[in-house]
């Protein structure tokens, strides 16, 4: 038992030491390689980055001519806005008109505000990069987009409009 026990302790001081010397070695880091860096792969939606537009081309019946901007970056969808042109001056655009509490759709009992449904829709076409995937009724509306209860089919089909603009050729 007694040559355990020494065997055992000069083991561990014989660790101890390796460690000690271990510690106090140099302390310049091991020079690191430089990484090549690889080229981006090329993106596969043929898209050429910058900012499209596309409106529809006449006033709707109720005095509004919806348009869409479509930012691309990388290749990618990076940023969509849904507005719409009134046919009065006065009002301008949409998006002013709602924040200036002029368009107010809760009067005809929409439970969300125009442009709180409509950055529900920019924010699906950004995060699922798709402008197919989803059927409309004859309205143009569709229950896929949570808190999208307006019609905006038409606004899919400006999309598509502005993404044709995008695509390299």
């Amino acid at each position: 038992m007694k040559k355990f026990k020494k065997a055992s302790i000069l083991v561990l001081i014989l660790i101890m030491s390796m460690m000690a010397f271990a510690a106090c070695g140099g302390s310049e880091p091991a020079a690191e390689e430089p990484v090549a860096e690889e080229p981006a792969a090329e993106e596969t939606t043929g898209y050429v980055d910058g900012t499209y537009y596309a409106e529809e081309p006449e006033f709707n019946e109720n005095g509004w001519k919806d348009n869409v901007t479509v930012t691309i970056t990388d290749g990618v969808i990076s940023a969509v806005v849904l507005n719409a042109i009134s046919e009065d001056p006065a009002i301008g655009d949409k998006l002013a008109a709602v924040a200036a509490g002029q368009y107010d759709m809760s009067v005809a009992g929409a439970q969300a505000p125009w442009d709180e449904q409509a950055k529900a829709i920019q924010d699906y076409i950004v995060s699922t990069q798709d402008t197919a995937g989803i059927t409309f009724d004859e309205e143009g509306k569709s229950d896929a987009i949570t808190g999208a209860t307006i019609s905006y089919g038409h606004f899919f089909d400006l999309v598509n409009e502005a993404l044709a603009q995008a695509s390299a050729e």
